[in-house]
This record gives structure tokens, sequence and C-alpha cells, in this order.
């Protein structure tokens, strides 16, 4: 299914947000919506929990459904930006009278791999999936179902899974019926401010219990019915089991110099791009470089969004050869980060294409990240810390 597909099977989608900040889903999923220019009918269902009047996401999101006019209903979080409403109905067609009960934007395998291209607060996670892939679960971040068969098989509305894994819950209710769930690329910002993890365990718990033949579960957040190594939980290495990871990320550093004269750092941008200094005056510009595709080509455009009152300028590409086009366009003064490079990439900047900037390389697990701009190489606190320097670094 390409970006242009038009076997919609409906003249209309309906789209079920549960929110509770409303600034945030208008900057997001609510932008994102108004500028759509097809001619697919959109039937927005926003359901208001400000004053916490559904006990869970499940209880809401039902509510939504009950609404939905259209065949196809997906399910949305709030700080969602939607790149291609048009890629979402031609998924949906899937659904429809098919063998498919419930498809996601990201969901991980039997073998635990990421599938489902999508833009994770900075970064472009999960394997490429033009067509739908079999997974163990989807992510809530969006998932979607036929309007017959949430009708039918609710979302579920136990306490236990009132905000976290409704989605698992409910794909291996699909599969006990014989339905398959799959991930499938849907070309989708994440524009996460944080991760709420509260509760959580109580949700894994409750699942391996109601399904437990189906044990090991492999989620985006962890694996249910494993547990835990005794050795994992003693001292010694509850404080130091970092020191493996760094000892492996600094040997990618090494190659890293081989490649580049720059400062390096280990660090998870994901979650630490709020450390780095941007403003109104002088915005972040992003740039995700999508290399295998299902991405960028329904997110080349620029978009714009906000970190805590910040902006963020976003885009994606596919060649390096774009990439240095675009900054090139930018003034020296531009806070740039880049994500999805490679080792070989960093050759092109050693090699002085494009316009001469000073670069701060990240190490986040075995990807790459670069900080570019006038004050690039003055770091956090945060990239201070042992546990951030690789090994052979001077601060």
């Amino acid at each position: 299914m390409g970006q242009n597909d038009d076997c919609f099977g409906d003249a209309g989608i309906s789209i079920v947000c549960v929110y509770n900040d409303p600034e945030v889903r208008k900057q997001c999923l609510d932008r994102s919506i108004d500028a759509y220019g097809g001619n697919l009918e959109i039937d927005y269902i926003a359901v208001d929990n400000t004053t916490r009047d559904y006990s869970s996401a499940g209880a809401a999101l039902n509510h939504g459904a009950e609404m939905a006019r259209f065949d196809v209903v997906v399910f949305v979080h709030q700080d969602v930006h939607l790149h291609s409403i048009d890629r979402l109905a031609a998924v949906g067609a899937a659904l429809i009278g098919g063998k498919w009960g419930l498809l996601g934007a990201n969901g991980v395998t039997m073998q635990g791999e990421s599938v489902g291209r999508l833009r994770d607060r900075t970064q472009l996670i999960g394997r490429y999936a033009p067509t739908p892939v079999d997974v163990d679960s989807v992510d809530e971040v969006l998932f979607m179902v036929s309007r017959d068969a949430v009708l039918e098989h609710r979302l579920t509305e136990d306490p236990d899974l009132s905000w976290h894994a409704y989605a698992v819950e409910y794909g291996l209710r699909m599969r006990s019926l014989g339905k398959r769930v799959g991930a499938v690329d849907m070309a989708i910002t994440h524009n996460s401010l944080t991760i709420n993890l509260d509760r959580l365990d109580v949700a894994h718990r409750r699942l391996d219990h109601i399904y437990p033949r189906l044990s090991p579960i492999r989620t985006t957040c962890g694996t249910i019915g494993v547990r835990d190594s005794n050795w994992r939980k003693l001292p010694f290495v509850r404080n130091h089991g970092w020191r493996l990871r760094w000892l492996r990320q600094s040997m990618l550093a090494i190659k890293v110099h081989r490649r580049i004269d720059a400062p390096v750092v280990l660090g998870d941008i994901r979650h630490e791009v709020d450390l780095l200094p941007f403003s109104d005056e002088s915005p972040l510009h992003l740039f995700n470089i999508d290399h295998v595709g299902g991405f960028a080509e329904f997110a080349a455009e620029p978009l714009r969004l906000t970190r805590y009152g910040r902006p963020v300028v976003m885009r994606a590409v596919r060649t390096m050869s774009e990439l240095f086009v675009l900054l090139d366009e930018l003034p020296d003064t531009s806070r740039i980060l880049i994500m999805g490079v490679d080792l070989d990439d960093l050759s092109d900047f050693r090699l002085g294409r494009g316009r001469k900037r000073d670069w701060l390389v990240g190490i986040q697990t075995t990807t790459l990240w670069l900080v570019g701009g006038s004050d690039a190489r003055q770091l956090p606190n945060q990239w201070l810390r042992p546990q951030a320097v690789p090994l052979g670094s001077r601060r």
C-alpha cells in the first residue's frame, strides 16, 4: 500500500482520542487533522477526560467508538501528529472483512523486533513495514480496529489495565478469536513529553494471569511472563550494571573518532533532547535520516511542534545529499539535531560537505546522532557524568 493508495473501502475514517490536555491535543492531533486537504471524510471524536469522568482509557475509547460513523476506527493519543490520513485509511482497509483483527503503528514480534516506522520524540523507530507484519502486541500510541469488531468486543475496562496495555490485551483477545494482530507503517510523530510507568507492572501481571498460555508476550514496554533473574537484583549489579553498556558504547566511540574529529557523548537523546539549548528565537532543527524508507516519503515537509513551550522544526530525508542541501539553507547560528546517522555518514562531515559547523556526536546504544551549532560543544551537566563519557575521553 503506497501513499496514494485510494482503496479506502469507505468514504471516511473515524478517529477517536481521549485527552486530558487540550493544548497538547490542539498542537499535535488537531493540527494534523485540520491540515488534511484530501477527499476522505474525517469523523473526529475527541473524548474529554480533563475532569476525570472516565476511570480508564478503555471506557473513554469505547464511548468514542459508539459514536463512530465509519467502518474503520482509529484510536490515537493526543500528542500524535498524523502525517498522512490517506495512509491510515489505506491501511485500515485490511481490517474490513479480512483476517486482521487489530493493526498498530508500532508493535513487537515474537522475536522481540520492533516493527512499524514512526518518529518517537526525535528518533525513527521500528522496522520498515509497508504491509502488515504479525506481532505479539501493538503500542497504544495509535491502533485501529473495525467498528463492528470493537462494538462486539469492547476494549477492556479492567481497572488494572486502566491506562496501560489495553491495546496489548485487545490484541491477545483477537488472537484467541483467530484474528491476526499486525504492525504497519502509518507515518506518525509521537511528540511525547513524559513517560508514565505508574502501575505498568500491575498491568503486565494482570495480562500474565489472564493469558498464561500466550506467555511470554513481547510488548514495547518489556516482555510479560518472564521472571527477572535474581542476580539482577544484587546491589552490585544494580549499581554497576551500566558499566557493560558503557564499555560497548565506548568501543563504538573509538570507531566514531576515526571518522570525525568531534567530541562524543553517550546518551539517549529521545529522553535527553530537552537538555539542548533552543528557544523561540532559535528553534531546534531536527533532521531524521530515513535510509530504509517508510517515513520520509510522508514527512518531507517541515513540521513545527513544541516541547515544553520551545519549538522544534522536524524534517525527514532519505539521503545525505538531501540533508546537506537543507543544512546549507540554515544560518550558522542554527541549533541542529541529526538522527539516524551511521558510521559511513560521518565521513561526509569530516570531508567538509556542506557548511562548516561544530559538531557533537552522540551514541545511543548502537544509534548515532549529531548536534550542530555554535554552542554544540557546550555540554549539559548530565553529559559530564561518568556514564556519558566514553572510555579515554576527556571533558
